[in-house]
């Protein structure tokens, strides 16, 4: 099961046609949802994900429920493993993909998140085992700072802070630079 989530503003289908995941995850055999958050007073759609990251109207939805209940009711309607449930999102989407990871390491094996990041308080991850993270961001994204802000930690703290928790041994590696 492969569930992207959108940025702040976009719905799951424009993201969809953004990312273009569909056509991937029905060639890999996924079963794929792009799942649409809350409508704000801006009529903008958001994630109720990290302390940084997107209710500014302080709704206080429980995203995390709510997505982890859809995964629950795919599986009821459509044989799922387990151990292939994953989450991607961009920027809103991705901030959401970590909280999904951190509250149920045990429904989620992996995340991909693309300029989103984690909680500012570390405490607030309790991920009960390890998950996989694919963290991609780049470092002259406006939006959401590669370094990260007051709000939310960077990209590199992002992962060393997963690095920690699933019991890596030893920090990232630099790849090397990518001109894309």
């Amino acid at each position: 099961l492969l569930v992207m989530l959108h940025g702040y503003g976009v719905s799951g289908a424009i993201e969809d046609i953004y990312l273009g995941l569909r056509a991937v995850a029905s060639a890999k055999g996924f079963v794929y949802v792009h799942p649409d958050g809350t409508v704000d007073a801006q009529g903008k759609r958001f994630w109720n994900a990290t302390d940084g990251c997107c209710d500014f109207g302080k709704k206080g939805v429980d995203d995390s429920a709510y997505l982890a209940g859809l995964v629950e009711e795919i599986r009821g309607k459509v044989d799922i493993d387990p151990k292939r449930i994953y989450f991607v999102g961009h920027s809103n989407g991705g901030f959401m993909s970590h909280r999904m990871a951190c509250d149920h390491a045990d429904l989620v094996a992996a995340i991909g998140s693309l300029a989103g990041a984690t909680w500012i308080d570390p405490a607030k991850c309790a991920a009960s085992e390890p998950v996989s993270v694919l963290q991609i961001h780049g470092d002259a994204d406006a939006d959401v700072k590669y370094e990260g802000t007051a709000a939310y930690p960077g990209a590199v703290e992002t992962v060393k802070r997963w690095a920690t928790i699933d019991g890596c041994a030893s920090g990232p590696d630099d790849g090397g630079a990518l001109d894309l």
